[in-house]
């Protein structure tokens, strides 16, 4: 009894390690398609992504950013007070709306970090006053400043941009007035707006506070375009966020009108990033990449000038919780491959190749297979050897062959190829269930031909019912075979408007790059329905797979 739990333990707990260790790829994917684009690349490898901190003012210094030095913890405490006394002798100066012994503590472990791939080992080995010595010789106002840079988070506003409909052309508005000139702030209380410049860049600065009782802010801006307001399409700006989540709207007011947009965004990252906002345009079902958000009319404008050339701009700033803010980075990466890609269509697309090759694929093999195992007809054994001889020809040997035969049918660019082939079956599929057939008792089939059935009866009535699991199995390895399928648009397709998911998914990480997060944000959504359909359906096809069936 004692051996018995033993056994049983030593399984369980095997099959629970198995499951961690292959579930792991599946978890980093996970984890990796709600990162950032500044996680993607970290010094250290990180499997999950980094909390996201809503902050209630700004500008303010990231604590997080040099949090991970290269030292113990005891040779930091006794290096980084003389890394401060370097950072204040370097002479650079702080900006006033930032906590300067902050800013100073983290610049110190910022030069830490750096000062570790510039001073040799021995130097770090020595007592505190060497190593000093040596750092003092590279710590520079440049450094300092670089550092600080680094860390510095903060809110900025830049250009303003505008397309009209009939021009593919973006309009620079107000080129000649400065950014802090164009923009007011509705809550002066909560935030305000400073002229700054940086690496020849001048842009508005935007300072906010929120309290218990404002949890909001806006800007407003008043354009006057070259041309009607009718005429406009896509408002652009430019935007630095400052990594805070905070959620954001533009509010667009013309020809009498107020717009909204579909969605709200967030301020994640502290990049500068062109922010676009479009009225509905045939631009939305195309497969362009979509970097812009949708606009829609919510009612009449609020204010009276807003007709004519006059445009009226509103940036909405809303104050994130912690859970608000969990919530647009779990999404972000998500968002995007739904939004920036005709996602949908691919599905559409996709479905439709899956659900063709499953029902031609699973009628015609196992007519096929009924025809080997239950007909005698002259040179079945021979036409059977050729069948499973096939197998054994590589699928590269073959593709040429295949694409000469569809072009020249006039099939190429076009989802013919890619479904139509599943109506002469498949060997693999063929030989599956013909076994499954042959163990089906010789007395079923006897019986219904005494009761008047023919070759289909039979088929129908008798041997599909019991060859339900292998049926299903079939349907699986179908549905997975079609649904994963890269090979077969590559060579087929050319006109983006019929890519599968699989094939879009790939031209969607060309465009953007390769970017890791994305893709991975892509293969998670290509991959649910996969895991859906296996665990719906694991049953059939364990029993599918190992031919349970009736013996004879």
């Amino acid at each position: 009894m004692q051996r018995s739990r033993s056994t049983r333990f030593l399984v369980y707990s095997l099959l629970i390690l198995g499951t961690i260790i292959f579930s792991f790829p599946f978890v980093w994917m996970m984890a990796s398609s709600t990162k950032v684009d500044r996680e993607l690349y970290p010094e250290e490898l990180t499997i999950f992504p980094q909390s996201p901190i809503p902050r209630h003012a700004s500008p303010y210094v990231d604590d997080r950013f040099f949090a991970d030095l290269p030292e113990s913890i005891d040779r930091q405490n006794e290096l980084l007070p003389g890394l401060v006394d370097l950072v204040r002798q370097s002479g650079f100066v702080f900006p006033d709306q930032i906590s300067t012994t902050d800013a100073e503590m983290h610049v110190a472990r910022g030069l830490f970090k750096r000062l570790a791939k510039r001073l040799p080992p021995e130097v770090w080995s020595a007592d505190a006053s060497t190593f000093l010595t040596a750092a003092r010789a590279v710590v520079d106002r440049a450094l300092v400043e670089s550092i600080f840079t680094d860390i510095h988070r903060f809110l900025a506003i830049g250009s303003v941009q505008v397309r009209f409909k009939d021009s593919p052309d973006i309009v620079l508005l107000d080129n000649d007035r400065l950014p802090l000139d164009l923009w007011t702030s509705d809550h002066s209380d909560v935030a305000s707006l400073h002229d700054q410049t940086t690496a020849a860049k001048r842009y508005a600065r935007v300072d906010y506070q929120f309290t218990d009782t404002e949890s909001r802010f806006s800007l407003t801006s008043r354009h006057t375009l070259p041309r009607d307001a009718n005429q406009l399409l896509r408002v652009q700006i430019d935007l630095r966020p400052d990594d805070s989540w905070h959620t954001t709207r533009l509010i667009l007011e013309h020809s009498g009108r107020r717009f909204s947009p579909v969605r709200d965004t967030w301020l994640g990252n502290f990049e500068w990033t062109a922010s676009a906002w479009q009225h509905p345009s045939e631009d939305d079902n195309s497969t362009k990449i979509r970097n812009w958000v949708i606009l829609r009319d919510v009612g009449p404008a609020t204010r009276a000038d807003a007709i004519g050339a006059t445009v009226y701009l509103t940036l909405e700033v809303d104050r994130s919780s912690h859970t608000r803010a969990w919530a647009h980075k779990l999404g972000a990466n998500y968002l995007r491959v739904l939004e920036q890609i005709p996602f949908w269509r691919y599905v559409r697309v996709s479905l439709f190749l899956v659900i063709a090759n499953v029902v031609l694929n699973v009628i015609f093999s196992s007519l096929i297979a009924y025809a080997f195992a239950r007909l005698t007809w002259p040179g079945r054994d021979l036409c059977f050897i050729l069948m499973l001889a096939t197998m054994m020809i590589p699928s590269q040997v073959t593709m040429i062959p295949h694409f000469v035969i569809w072009k020249s049918v006039g099939s190429y660019n076009s989802l013919d190829p890619l479904w139509l082939g599943a109506a002469f079956g498949n060997a693999f599929h063929i030989f599956l269930l013909r076994q499954f057939m042959k163990g089906i008792p010789k007395d079923l089939e006897d019986s219904a031909r005494i009761d008047g059935c023919g070759f289909l009866r039979v088929y129908w009535n008798v041997i599909l019912p019991l060859i339900g699991p292998s049926l299903a199995a079939i349907a699986i390895f179908t549905f997975m075979g079609t649904w994963n399928d890269f090979m077969g648009p590559l060579l087929y397709i050319a006109d983006q408007r019929l890519y599968p998911l699989a094939f879009g998914l790939y031209a969607f990480n060309v465009q953007v790059n390769s970017n890791p997060a994305l893709n991975m944000a892509g293969s998670v959504l290509m991959t649910l329905p996969v895991i859906a359909i296996f665990f719906f359906a694991q049953r059939y096809f364990i029993q599918g797979v190992t031919l349970t069936g009736m013996k004879g």
